[in-house]
C-alpha cells in the first residue's frame, strides 16, 4: 500500500436517497476530519463503492429503485466491499425488514451497527468513531 494512502483519513460512504441527509451527515463527518463520498442513487451504489472501497458504509434501507436490504447483502458478499463495516441508518420498520432478510439468507451476517432515524449528529459521530476504532481507523487529530 502507498504510504500516502495509509496517511489519509478514513473514507466514509453515505448511501441515502435523501440529499438533505447525505449533506447533513457528510458535513458532520468532514468537520471531524473524515473523507466522505455521498451516493443518492441506490442503483449506482455498488459501482461507486467499488471504485474506492470505503472504511465504513452508512446505508439507508428504504430507497427507491433498489432497497438497502438487498444492497446490504450484495455489499456483504462483494470481494472488494465485504471488509467494510456497514452502519444501517433507517427507521424501525426497515430494521424488521432487514432482520427478516437476514433470517432467510443462511450466510448473511448482521450489519456492524444500526441507528434509527431521525439521527442525532453526536450519536451518529460517536457510532462512526466506535466502528472505525474497531478497525484501527480514525481521522487525524481524533481523540481515542
Amino acid at each position: 500500500m502507498d504510504s500516502r494512502a495509509r496517511d489519509l483519513p478514513p473514507l466514509v460512504a453515505i448511501v441515502d436517497d435523501e440529499e438533505d441527509i447525505t449533506t447533513f451527515l457528510g458535513l458532520a463527518l468532514e468537520d471531524e476530519g473524515y473523507r466522505v463520498v455521498t451516493i443518492n442513487e441506490s442503483a449506482d451504489a455498488l459501482q461507486i463503492l467499488r471504485q474506492a472501497p470505503p472504511d465504513l458504509i452508512c446505508l439507508d434501507l428504504l430507497m427507491p429503485h433498489r432497497t438497502g436490504a438487498s444492497l446490504y447483502l450484495e455489499i456483504s458478499r462483494d470481494r472488494l466491499l465485504a471488509s467494510s463495516p456497514v452502519l444501517i441508518l433507517s427507521g424501525l420498520n426497515a430494521r424488521d425488514e432487514l432482520n427478516d432478510l437476514l433470517r432467510r439468507e443462511a450466510d448473511a451476517e448482521p450489519p456492524a451497527g444500526y441507528l434509527e432515524k431521525p439521527l442525532d449528529r453526536d450519536i451518529f459521530l460517536a457510532k462512526v468513531q466506535q466502528l472505525l476504532n474497531a478497525r484501527g481507523k480514525q481521522p487525524e487529530g481524533a481523540q481515542t
